[in-house]
């Protein structure tokens, strides 16, 4: 939302970026302070759990302990750099279930709260401010 300041309305309104962003196709973008949370590695396997009007992002299988492909398994964005935090994963079942979480229809731009031992908190209400 924009602000505005006797008569005047400021351009960016909110600065804060998103920390998790899932979209309709079944891509989600992990931020580096989201990974580091959560101690993601690549081909850790994610999860979100919900109830009693809360949501949690935890990490549902750690990759040391896999053999196989998995739904939501995440990758670093990046092979160019020897050591890239930010992750990506995929899974349909996963991005329609918080977009139907959050009533919205394309793409859900999310922050997180600070880590407890349910996981790391997803604030459900959307950021869709690039």
């Amino acid at each position: 939302m924009a602000t505005t300041f006797a008569g005047m309305t400021s351009v960016l309104g909110n600065t804060r970026r998103a920390d998790i962003t899932f979209h309709k196709g079944g891509q989600i973008d992990i931020t580096a302070r989201v990974a580091k949370a959560l101690a993601l590695q690549a081909g850790d396997v994610i999860d979100v759990i919900t109830g009693n009007g809360e949501c949690f992002l935890k990490v549902k299988h750690r990759a040391a302990r896999l053999v196989g492909r998995h739904e939501a398994q995440v990758y670093p964005t990046s092979k160019a750099v020897k050591r890239c935090n930010n992750m990506r994963c995929h899974s349909k079942r996963l991005c329609d279930a918080v977009l139907e979480m959050c009533h919205v229809n394309d793409v859900a731009r999310l922050h997180t709260g600070e880590m407890t031992a349910m996981g790391l908190p997803l604030i459900t209400r959307v950021n869709n401010a690039r």
